[in-house]
């Protein structure tokens, strides 16, 4: 770039026929195609993102931009959503707007299939995102399973420090 400028500079002073114009086409082009390496790729993300938010339907799992994840329960048609993002036991609903969705995990997890598939040359199986309510279900079943088993596991670290004062105050 410099160089340019110098040679634009040799060109006035009489040296080598550099047209001063020709600096600021190079810059101009630099310019558009700076423009053009923003735009087009943050239009591929807004397409991106526009799927997957005609994608969700009643009893899709989301993730919200707030890191919050349930399944949707309702939709209306101003673009809001009744979210359960409780247990089934405690179903606790919110109404968040569509714009708050961040993943749409069933989605997700049909992409990881297909690839995984993809990759191993086996065929996908039937994932959530295609509307099959028993593998949510079952999903679901899982997910509250390891979260249970997880919660049991931090309890009892708890318990053994119990026993273990109790052991030291008898002492």
């Amino acid at each position: 770039m410099w160089n340019f400028v110098l040679a634009a500079d040799n060109a006035q002073q009489g040296g080598a026929a550099f047209p001063s114009w020709a600096m600021w086409v190079i810059l101009g082009v630099m310019v558009v195609g700076l423009l053009l390496m923003t735009i087009i790729p943050n239009r591929r993300k807004q397409k991106e993102y526009q799927k997957m938010q005609d994608e969700i339907r009643v009893g899709t799992r989301i993730m919200t931009i707030g890191r919050l994840i349930g399944t949707v329960v309702r939709k209306y048609d101003n673009d809001t959503l009744e979210v359960d993002i409780g247990t089934p036991g405690n179903p606790v609903v919110i109404t968040i707007n569509r714009d708050a969705i961040g993943i749409n995990l069933d989605a997700q997890e049909a992409a990881r299939a297909a690839q995984a598939a993809k990759k191993n040359g086996t065929p996908a199986e039937s994932t959530p995102a295609e509307g099959n309510v028993e593998n949510t279900e079952a999903a679901i079943a899982s997910e509250e399973s390891a979260i249970a088993e997880l919660n049991e596991s931090k309890d009892e670290p708890k318990e053994e420090k119990k026993k273990n004062k109790q052991e030291d105050d008898a002492i």
